[in-house]
């Protein structure tokens, strides 16, 4: 088992999120547009809309705008995936003492997670249009930070390091412990749904803002 999930699976789970994540976009790509926005003043120079995209991932105004009640918790919890995926890479690159980090990470895509879940079974409106699977994607990205921060997995950071490294140049390693083995099988377990599901909205937001509510840029130019 240790072998499979910590030798095996880590290829497959890359080809299977670069694949999906590719087949995503494509599709995105070929949907016709439905509408055409008016949108005045909008941002012309590709310096401006890369400002507007980041302003937008990293704020969520949009939610602010229209959902308010949601705002906070999303935000929480996708500042609690930011946050990890920067603590990933520092580990990735030889940082140490960023352990903390991870942990903040963990617990803010925790909780936002968690409230998220609450809001949604909680709220008339949100319950009726929440989906079992709305709910299970939110319970496995909190699930993913809860064992890490009940397994001390933040901690694990030269250990982590060596096994990334061991991937990266085909020289895999099975992870000796079985709380860092099962932390790995549930990032690998959150990776393979991603590109399947409406946690995959990130790959939206260029056609959302560049091809449908900024088309009118090239349009008009």
């Amino acid at each position: 088992m240790a072998f499979f999930i910590g030798v095996i699976l880590p290829y497959f789970t890359l080809a299977i999120f670069v694949g999906g994540m590719f087949y995503q976009l494509a599709r995105l790509a070929r949907v016709p547009l439905h509408l055409h926005w008016e949108l005045f003043p909008y941002p012309e120079s590709l310096g401006a809309q890369l400002g507007e995209l980041v302003s937008e991932v990293v704020s969520l105004r949009s939610i602010y705008r229209h959902k308010r009640k949601l705002w906070g918790r999303s935000l929480l919890m996708h500042w609690g995936i930011y946050l990890q995926v920067f603590w990933l890479i520092m580990v990735l690159f030889g940082g140490r003492g960023y352990a903390w980090l991870g942990m903040v990470g963990g617990l803010a895509c925790l909780s936002g997670a968690l409230s998220l879940v609450l809001f949604r079974y909680v709220d008339p409106e949100m319950r009726r249009i929440s989906t079992p699977a709305d709910y299970l994607n939110l319970l496995l990205v909190g699930s993913v930070s809860l064992v890490a921060l009940l397994t001390g997995f933040y901690f694990q950071e030269a250990a982590f390091q060596r096994y990334l490294w061991g991937i990266l140049s085909f020289r895999p390693v099975p992870p000796s412990t079985g709380s860092f083995l099962l932390n790995l099988f549930l990032i690998q377990v959150f990776l393979l749904v991603l590109p399947f599901g409406r946690m995959a909205h990130f790959a939206a937001k260029y056609f959302t803002y560049h091809k449908v509510k900024w088309g009118e840029v090239r349009r008009h130019a």
